[in-house]
């Protein structure tokens, strides 16, 4: 009985504020919340777009707990939304090159101040494109991030591996651009690409750049942030109850909270773009997300404001890798997700395994959604849009348990309360996202 009344109390912050009113999926949402692997999740806010506009919103749980206190999550809320940064990190990437001062087919060594190669395969450059594929031949190791006064090129060292590892231990044999495996590590670099040819800190040109014209209250310094009240600390549950995976309330100068300006007086932007976490480190609130969903749709305009141009987004969206059994891994271990990507922007195709798990959304789904999913300190994000119908899903799901494996996907690689939340979603205005006679294009 106590346990009930808990789900009810728990349930009692959900459904704020939807532009229409949808119980069926209201009430589809608050289940998700309440009752994953029968224990309520921390959060979930999401919002479906449709022909452009704002059709479904949810926002349900905390972002917050102290001394028997749950602050709820709101439109505002902050989510370190993880690899989905990485969409909006490419977003600054290329406007450069449209400036014309990174030629993504140059290689990484013009633009990063030392010689990059895979000891393996010395005389084959690493592209810049290929840091936004995945198929650069580096690898993660048992890290990518290196505080302010590491140098980035300590990671690269083959005779003596750095602090983080051997970042070509894995796939020596496959050369440069042959190979699709995921790598975070690829985006630091990226950062520091960004810091060494604009002449800016990393976190301040995004935020120069990118984000005040897009009109995002967000961020990848936590420090800088205007609002930091509202930020969601990312919990994830396990028999003691919730346990804070990352609290951006309360860290200091480390990875995970950013690096406060005391602790950056002596760094040189260029030699470190790891420090405000280029793959992951993004805080943005849901709304702000759709903001970005919608410039993708808009190819690059937003809101009258054009931060790219339409061939720069269809080339982001452009079909690079696609896996044929042979030419990579398919997610961030041996299997997940993904199937086809292009420059940063992946493609849900309903393929599926021997298995019968792949990149399906939701059963039914036809094609035409791409994007980015997150997934990192027991939250999971997305954002999934198609510019043919204009529509999109963007969400964060937040308290995950510390296992996820009690958290499979039923039909994919996706966890269960993503493929319910797709679900829900998909119903949310307008008919289904990636209907017959949509998701041909940009490959």
């Amino acid at each position: 009985m106590k346990r009930l009344v808990g789900i009810m109390a728990f349930a009692s912050f959900a459904a704020q504020a939807a532009p229409a009113a949808k119980p069926d999926i209201d009430r589809d949402m608050t289940a998700i919340l309440t009752s994953s692997a029968g224990q309520p999740l921390q959060g979930l806010a999401a919002i479906r777009l449709h022909d452009g506009q704002e059709s479904y919103r949810f926002f349900g749980g905390f972002r917050h707990r102290q001394a028997g206190r749950a602050w709820p999550v709101q439109p505002d809320t902050l989510f370190r939304v993880a690899s989905v940064s990485k969409v909006v990190t490419t977003i600054g990437l290329m406007q450069l090159v449209e400036q014309g001062k990174v030629d993504l087919d140059r290689d990484v060594s013009d633009y990063l101040g030392f010689r990059l190669r895979n000891p393996a395969f010395p005389d084959e450059p690493i592209r810049v494109r290929m840091l936004l594929n995945h198929t650069s031949s580096l690898r993660d190791a048992e890290g990518y991030t290196l505080p302010p006064d590491r140098p980035i090129s300590a990671m690269f060292d083959a005779a003596h591996p750095g602090p983080t590892g051997d970042h070509f231990a894995k796939g020596s044999d496959k050369a440069p651009g042959a190979w699709f495996e995921y790598c975070n590590l690829g985006y630091g670099l990226v950062g520091t690409i960004i810091e060494r040819v604009s002449g800016e800190r990393f976190d301040r040109y995004m935020q120069r750049h990118i984000l005040d014209p897009m009109k995002i209250a967000g961020g990848y310094n936590v420090h800088a942030l205007s609002h930091p009240e509202r930020l969601s600390t990312l919990y994830h549950r396990d028999a003691a109850g919730w346990t804070p995976e990352t609290d951006d309330r309360t860290a200091g100068g480390d990875i995970a909270g950013g690096w406060p300006e005391g602790q950056l007086t002596q760094y040189r932007p260029g030699t470190n773009g790891t420090l405000f976490s280029p793959q992951g480190g993004l805080r943005i609130s849901m709304p702000d997300l759709a903001r970005v969903a919608r410039l993708l749709i808009g190819r690059g305009e937003l809101d009258g404001v054009r931060i790219l141009k339409p061939e720069t987004v269809a080339l982001m969206e452009r079909t690079t890798w696609r896996y044929d059994g042979h030419n990579g891994t398919t997610g961030e271990g041996t299997a997940g997700p993904f199937n086809r990507y292009g420059m940063t922007i992946a493609w849900l195709t309903g393929w599926h395994d021997a298995h019968g798990k792949g990149d399906l959304p939701y059963i039914g789904y036809r094609g035409g959604l791409r994007g980015h999913l997150g997934d990192a300190y027991a939250l999971h994000s997305g954002l999934w849009y198609d510019p043919a119908r204009k529509d999109a899903y963007v969400f964060a799901i937040t308290g995950y348990p510390a296992d996820e494996s009690s958290e499979r996907g039923d039909y994919s690689y996706f966890t269960r309360p993503e493929e319910r939340v797709f679900t829900a979603l998909s119903h949310a205005g307008g008919g289904d996202a990636g209907a017959a006679g949509h998701g041909s294009g940009g490959g």
